[in-house]
C-alpha cells in the first residue's frame, strides 16, 4: 500500500509538471508564431538541408554547436512540420522538469523540489525568448548532470560520473557557454582530490567524467571528418565565436537585465544564497563539510554562481534567450532556502506532524504566491491551442499572413519559382526555410561578413562564385548592427569589395518590401 501511494504521488507530481511545461511552452507553439524569429529560422533551415542529405557547416554556414540542427531536424522529419520542433521542446523541458524535480528531491525532500520546480518553471516564460533555442535544450543536459551529482555520493560505482561526463558535452554539443553546471562540478571534484582522503576513488570519478564527455565528443568528431565538415565546424563555432565575442565588451551590468527578466526567481535565489553559506557555516563547525547530499548541493549552487553568471555574459550581448542558463542555479538556491527555512522552523516545532505540516504550507504558499498567476495566467493560450487542435482534427498549418512578416513569405513565393534561389543578405533564413527557395551559398546568412578579423578573400570569393553561377535573387535585410546594407560606402575597402562591385553591376533594385523596408535585387546582367 505504501508503494502505491508513494506511486500515485509521484505520477501526480509528474502530471502537474507536463501541464505546467505544456502552459509555459504553449505561447511559443507555432499556431502563436507562425513566422519563427531569426536564430530559429538558421536551426529550421539547416535542419531542413539535413534532410535533404546536408552536412551542417559544410553545406551550412552557422555557429552553433552541432546538436540543435539534428534536434530540428528530427523535428521536422516527426510531423513534416515545425510543430515536431514544439513537440520536442516539450519533451525536453519536461524532462528537464523531471531531472531538477529529481534533484531537489535527492537534495531536499518531494514538496520542496515541487514547489522549486514549478517556481522556475514560472519564470521560464520570461526568458524563452521565442523558443527553440540551445539554451533551452541545454536545461535536460544541465539538471541531469545535478541530479548525476548529487546522487553519485551515495552510489556505488563510476556511472553517475560517467552520466555527467556525457551530460557535459551535450551541453556543449548546444553551445559551449552553457557549460557552467558541468564546469562546476568539475572544480568540486578536483576539490575533493586534492583534499579528500580517498584519492584514488575521487581521481576514477574524475576519469569516467572525462570518458563520459570523451565518448561523446569522439563521435562527434568522427561523424564530421567523415563528411568532411570537421574544420568547418571547428572554425565557425570556435574561430568565428572568438571574433564575434570580441565585437562586445564584457560588462558584469547585464545582471541587472537577469533580475529584471525574472525579479521573483532572482529575490528567492539571494535569500537562498545566505541559507546556503550558513549551512555550510554550520556542516565546516560539525567538521561534516561536504559529508551530506545537502552540503554538496550547497557547495555546488555556490561555486555555480559566479561561473554561469560569468559565461552566459562573455559575449557582451544581453538576449533574453542568454538568462535561461541561470535557471538551474536559481532553482538550487531557491530550494535551498525553502529548505533552510523547513529546517530552522523544524527545530521550534518538535512535533513530526507540525514539522509536516510547516513544509505542506510553504509548499502551497510559494506556489500559490509566485507561480500560480504566471504559469496559469498563459492557460488561455493552451485552452485555444487545444481547441483548434480539436476542432480541426489535424496541426493547423501557420498562418504567416497573421503576422506582419507574413508579407515576405508572400513576396518570395510570388516572384519566384521552385527551384530558384533566394539570396537574404542579412539574417533571415527563416525565409528560405518558410518558402523552401534554398539559399545559393552555404551562407545562408551573412553575418560571417560583418565580423572584420573573420572575413577572408576567399569566403568572399566563395560567396562571390555562387551568386556569379546562380543569379539568386537577392534580398537587403540588413536593418541591424551586425552588418551593413549592400550599398553602404563601408564595403569599399574589406574583401567584399569585389562582390559588391558584381552585385552593383550585374543587379537592379527593383522593389521595397515590408515594415522593414526590404530591398530586393534580381539579376539583370548578361
Amino acid at each position: 500500500m505504501k508503494f502505491s501511494r508513494n506511486t500515485a504521488g509521484l505520477t501526480l507530481q509528474l502530471f502537474l509538471l507536463l501541464l505546467v511545461v505544456l502552459v509555459v511552452l504553449s505561447p511559443v507553439a507555432p499556431l502563436y508564431e507562425p513566422v519563427p524569429a531569426r536564430d530559429q529560422g538558421v536551426y529550421l533551415y539547416v535542419g531542413q538541408q539535413i534532410l535533404d542529405s546536408g552536412i551542417p557547416y559544410r553545406d551550412v554556414w552557422d555557429h552553433k554547436g552541432p546538436l540543435v540542427y539534428y534536434i530540428n531536424a528530427l523535428g521536422l522529419w516527426l510531423t513534416d512540420s515545425v510543430w515536431g520542433v514544439w513537440f520536442l521542446e516539450v519533451v525536453f523541458l519536461f524532462l528537464a522538469a523531471v531531472a531538477g524535480f529529481l534533484a531537489m528531491r535527492t537534495a531536499f525532500d518531494s514538496l520542496t523540489a515541487l514547489s522549486t520546480t514549478i517556481l522556475w518553471l514560472a519564470a521560464f516564460p520570461d526568458v524563452v525568448d521565442h523558443g527553440n533555442s540551445v539554451e533551452e535544450y541545454s536545461l535536460l543536459f544541465q539538471f541531469a548532470a545535478i541530479w548525476f551529482f548529487l546522487r553519485a555520493r551515495n552510489s556505488k560505482g563510476w556511472w553517475n560520473e560517467f552520466l555527467i561526463g556525457v551530460m557535459a558535452a551535450l551541453t556543449f554539443s548546444l553551445r559551449p557557454n552553457n557549460v557552467g553546471v558541468h564546469l562546476a562540478i568539475g572544480l568540486i571534484l578536483v576539490a575533493d582530490l586534492l583534499f579528500q582522503k580517498e584519492r584514488l576513488q575521487t581521481f576514477k570519478r574524475i576519469a569516467a567524467a572525462v570518458a563520459g564527455a570523451g565518448v561523446v565528443f569522439f563521435f562527434v568528431a568522427v561523424y564530421f571528418a567523415a563528411n568532411h565538415a570537421l574544420y568547418d565546424l571547428f572554425d565557425q563555432v570556435f574561430v568565428f565565436n572568438y571574433h564575434y565575442s570580441k565585437l562586445q565588451t564584457f560588462s558584469w551590468e547585464g545582471i541587472t537585465k537577469g533580475y529584471d527578466l525574472m525579479p521573483v526567481l532572482v529575490a528567492l535565489s539571494l535569500a537562498g544564497v545566505a541559507g546556503a553559506l550558513l549551512y555550510l557555516f554550520e556542516a565546516w563547525r560539525r567538521g561534516s563539510m561536504g559529508a551530506d547530499i545537502a552540503s554538496r548541493s550547497a557547495l555546488l549552487a555556490l561555486v555555480m554562481i559566479p561561473i554561469q553568471l560569468y559565461l552566459s555574459l562573455l559575449s557582451g550581448r544581453r538576449y533574453m534567450h542568454y538568462y535561461i542558463a541561470w535557471l538551474p542555479v536559481l532553482a538550487m538556491l531557491t530550494g535551498f532556502l525553502i529548505f533552510s527555512i523547513q529546517l530552522w522552523g523544524g527545530k521550534l516545532l518538535r512535533a513530526e506532524s507540525h514539522r509536516r505540516t510547516l513544509s505542506l504550507i510553504l509548499t502551497i504558499g510559494l506556489i500559490l504566491s509566485f507561480g500560480w498567476q504566471p504559469t496559469f495566467g498563459r492557460l488561455p493560450k493552451l485552452k485555444a491551442l487545444v481547441k483548434t487542435v480539436w476542432t480541426q482534427k489535424s496541426l493547423p498549418a501557420p498562418n504567416h499572413s497573421s503576422v506582419e512578416q507574413g508579407v515576405y513569405v508572400d513576396y518570395i513565393l510570388n516572384h519566384t519559382q521552385p527551384g530558384d534561389y533566394v539570396l537574404i543578405w542579412g539574417n533571415e533564413s527563416v525565409y528560405n526555410f518558410l518558402t523552401e527557395r534554398e539559399s545559393p551559398s552555404r551562407f545562408v546568412y551573412t553575418y560571417a561578413f560583418g565580423v572584420p578579423n573573420y572575413v577572408s578573400p576567399e569566403i568572399a570569393n566563395e560567396l562571390l562564385l555562387d551568386i556569379t553561377r546562380k543569379k539568386p535573387m537577392i534580398i537587403d535585410a540588413a536593418r541591424d548592427k551586425n552588418l551593413a546594407a549592400l550599398d553602404s560606402d563601408l564595403w569599399k575597402n574589406t574583401p567584399l569589395r569585389d562582390l559588391i562591385a558584381f552585385i552593383e553591376k550585374n543587379y537592379t533594385r527593383v522593389d521595397i518590401v515590408g515594415p522593414d523596408r526590404f530591398w530586393i535585387w534580381v539579376y539583370t546582367g548578361d
